[in-house]
């Protein structure tokens, strides 16, 4: 698998009628979500990009660690859209609506939030799964506006942050799931915002709907000049989420006391881009890097999702997404999502529905 996965290495197999079990609930699926961060976890061709691993060594036993290796979809297995085992109701990657339920808390018929795999139909445990509400929220929502993403960027921007208004915040991929969020939240707070995207579409939607102070399209120029020209005092907040090339040049130009924000390192999962930090700016300059995971912030997601569906229904929220149409679209979907040749917002693979 080259560094960006094709069609030619997925396979449409067809199986028997999965069967659900005590406590669990069998449904079907509507959509899947769609994420850059499943690349590290497929095999590679050659040698693992660093972003793959944290180069440990690792336990001898981890069989009753509550999650798996990260590392590794081993080649013929199903291709995840979520954390697979989790007991956490909300690590799954894909929305359904329940077929046959042998759990308490659902029936035939009930919306639901849990499923991890690309296919069809799945079996899932009851306790570690959402009923959901679709006139809250529509059912596609909880892969996007309040998705994992979407919680991503929330958690990102209001622990680690520390934005102040009146401060500078650049925020990379800025037209995708994380940024669009990060991006409403910086302005209602009084920030100035740049964002980099790829291609002047997306930079529309940045500037025209998410009401961004300027976008930087990272095909076009030399995004360090267009930073210079834009934010010539320099930048206080950092918000990656693609790591890369890109990245040294806003880190060069970050104040003294400025934050870097490492959400994700999209341009290096691949393995094509890589980025290197000198430990002599960081220390000079006094900048706190941090790097943080959601997984750690499971507790917070009724607080996010509560947050997030009130500004929704007040209209406060502009949240776009990009649907491909039928299960055998999902590889092309992933590939769109990891090159950014997509037209912007959360894309979402529609099963069915």
């Amino acid at each position: 698998m080259g560094p960006i996965p094709a069609p030619e290495n997925f396979e449409l197999v067809t199986l028997p009628m999965p069967e659900p079990g005590e406590g669990q609930v069998l449904m079907r699926t509507h959509y899947i979500s769609i994420a850059p961060g499943v690349r590290p976890l497929l095999p590679y061709a050659g040698a693992e990009p660093d972003v793959a691993n944290d180069g440990s060594a690792g336990r001898v036993d981890a069989s009753a660690d509550a999650l798996p290796d990260p590392t590794r979809i081993k080649v013929g297995e199903r291709m995840r859209a979520g954390i697979v085992p989790s007991m956490s109701p909300f690590a799954g990657g894909t929305v359904g609506q329940v077929i046959a339920s042998r759990h308490p808390g659902f029936a035939p018929g009930d919306y639901i939030f849990g499923g991890r795999y690309w296919q069809d139909y799945e079996v899932v445990d009851g306790d570690a799964s959402l009923r959901l509400d679709l006139a809250e929220l529509p059912i596609e929502a909880d892969l996007a506006v309040v998705g994992r993403s979407a919680f991503t960027g929330w958690v990102g921007y209001r622990h680690y942050c520390a934005a102040r208004k009146g401060e500078v915040m650049v925020v990379s991929a800025v037209a995708g799931a994380v940024g669009m969020l990060v991006v409403q939240m910086a302005k209602a707070d009084g920030l100035t915002v740049i964002g980099i995207a790829s291609g002047a579409e997306k930079c529309r939607f940045v500037t025209g709907e998410l009401g961004a102070d300027a976008c930087i399209d990272r095909t076009q120029g030399n995004i360090g000049e267009a930073l210079d020209r834009l934010v010539p005092a320099g930048i206080d907040i950092y918000f990656d989420n693609v790591g890369g090339a890109i990245q040294r040049q806003v880190f060069d130009r970050l104040k003294p006391f400025g934050r870097l924000l490492i959400c994700g390192m999209a341009a290096e999962y691949g393995g094509m881009e890589h980025s290197s930090l000198p430990t002599g700016l960081i220390l000079a300059k006094r900048l706190r890097i941090q790097g943080f995971v959601v997984l750690d912030h499971d507790d917070e997601y009724p607080r996010f999702r509560a947050d997030i569906a009130a500004m929704w229904r007040a209209g406060q929220l502009v949240y776009r997404q990009e649907i491909y149409e039928g299960l055998e679209q999902a590889p092309q979907a992933l590939a769109a999502c990891l090159t950014g040749r997509n037209s912007g917002g959360k894309i979402l693979v529609r099963v069915c529905g």
